[in-house]
């Protein structure tokens, strides 16, 4: 694939006879217009694309959160922000299959990427009104945290396939905090990550998930 370092009349986007334009990260290539191909896909190939399918739209539901708490890091030629690095992550290591469909592993899902500690949850518990109650002990002790540290809740329903997020629900200091759950979910198969940031929002933990319901 050839770049256009000055662009084709100011850049290139679609089809140019045999050629293709395309935009990627502010710069603009160009490549061969690929052939019809009238071989079926192989088994392998069908499951390859099950798994990137599978793993692209459920990053998609968190991908604004992902993004803003993960810190970009260094690929092989360029920076790649948070859902790029889940991506690559979990297409290798967190799908599983079983009779031939594949299916994400929620426990090896990173929604957030940080060094600020966690206030370790030592119950969660799903209220009658349906609320979802966190306790924790206060550990503002530590030495970057604050007792006004806040708790953010990424929820996600695996039967209804929705991701829903809470941000501030409680702060370090109180010892507990509570999230709504959507009034159109079911209170079984959800899945959760905690997570906290600071007020100003310039540190944040890596999450952890917790499964309920």
């Amino acid at each position: 694939m050839a770049e256009a370092k000055r662009g084709i009349l100011g850049g290139v986007s679609g089809k140019v006879g045999p050629v293709v334009g395309v935009q990627w990260r502010n710069r603009f290539f160009w490549r061969s217009k690929a052939e019809r191909s009238n071989k079926s896909a192989t088994e392998k190939q069908l499951l390859q694309q099950a798994k990137m399918t599978l793993v692209s739209g459920f990053l998609a539901k968190g991908r604004s959160f992902i993004n803003k708490y993960t810190p970009k890091t260094m690929g092989k030629k360029s920076m790649i922000n948070g859902t790029e690095q889940q991506s690559s992550y979990l297409l290798k290591h967190g799908v599983g299959i079983e009779d031939n469909q594949s299916y994400l592993l929620l426990n090896l899902v990173t929604m957030s990427v940080g060094v600020l500690p966690v206030a370790h949850i030592s119950e969660i518990n799903i209220l009658n009104d349906r609320q979802i109650e966190f306790k924790w002990k206060d550990n503002s002790f530590n030495g970057i945290t604050l007792d006004t540290d806040l708790l953010c809740v990424v929820l996600f329903h695996s039967e209804m396939d929705e991701l829903h997020i809470c941000e501030n629900i409680g702060q370090r200091v109180d010892k507990v905090g509570r999230a709504s759950i959507p009034d159109n979910w079911t209170t079984d198969n959800i899945h959760l990550w905690t997570m906290w940031k600071n007020a100003d929002e310039t540190l944040n933990s890596t999450s952890l998930y917790h499964e309920v319901g």
